[in-house]
């Protein structure tokens, strides 16, 4: 299995470590790649930004030329999710509603810690 892992900022060492981190805790046989966006923000901090990324992002699934299995945006928020939804026909899924959808199979409640001053 090969899965794309859609980094949704333009820091190409965000990138690297984000699927080192998924490319560890992965299955035997599944392989990991990094896709930095062409394109875009250094942080997606505001509405601004997540609205470039999310063309960003697009873009640069589409661009991949070999075959994949699936597509995880690395990023908080749901920056072209839906749009690579329609434009896919392998799974999309946004880290963000994973690690919610996990924190309530485990608990009632979740809160979301953040440092940037915009959100």
């Amino acid at each position: 299995m090969r899965i794309l892992v859609v980094n949704v900022n333009t820091t190409d060492s965000i990138t690297q470590a984000i699927a080192h981190q998924a490319q560890s805790v992965a299955a035997p046989g599944t392989e990991i790649i990094g896709l930095t966006p062409y394109f875009g923000a250094e942080s997606v901090e505001g509405n601004f930004e997540s609205y470039l990324a999310a063309i960003a992002v697009m873009d640069r699934v589409l661009a991949y030329d070999q075959p994949y299995d699936a597509v995880i945006q690395a990023g908080y928020g749901e920056h072209g999710r839906e749009g690579l939804q329609e434009l896919l026909n392998v799974p999309v899924v946004d880290i963000t509603d994973a690690a919610a959808s996990t924190a309530l199979f485990l608990g009632h409640a979740y809160s979301v810690v953040t440092t940037l001053d915009r959100t």
